[in-house]
């Protein structure tokens, strides 16, 4: 997790045309993530045993929150730039993070 998710919070940032500052892996009991205006990305460490899709949907959630800190209709339609499918990645992890801890 350690390696991975950094590796695509730049890749996927590089996509969205925002920076960050810092990817932190914490315990977070009701999150999968969290990002906002400081540039600081943190991730459940839990994430890491979802499929790759659903981990890319959460880095990329919350690259998104650097720019729009609710989620407005403008916030969706930035994720939807980079994951078309983000919907269904939604729905999707709400589906499986009850069977991965969370």
């Amino acid at each position: 997790a350690g390696e991975r998710l950094p590796a695509m919070a730049h890749r996927l940032a590089a996509r969205l045309g925002v920076t960050y500052r810092s990817v932190t892996l914490r315990d977070m009991p009701k999150r999968w993530g969290s990002g906002g205006p400081d540039g600081r990305l943190r991730f459940n460490w839990r994430i890491i045993m979802a499929s790759p899709r659903l981990i890319e949907y959460v880095v990329a959630h919350e690259l998104c929150h650097l720019l729009h800190a609710g989620h407005t209709a403008a916030f969706w339609r930035l994720l939807a730039r980079v994951l078309p499918d983000q919907a269904c990645r939604r729905a999707e992890l709400a589906r499986v993070g009850p069977r991965i801890g969370w």
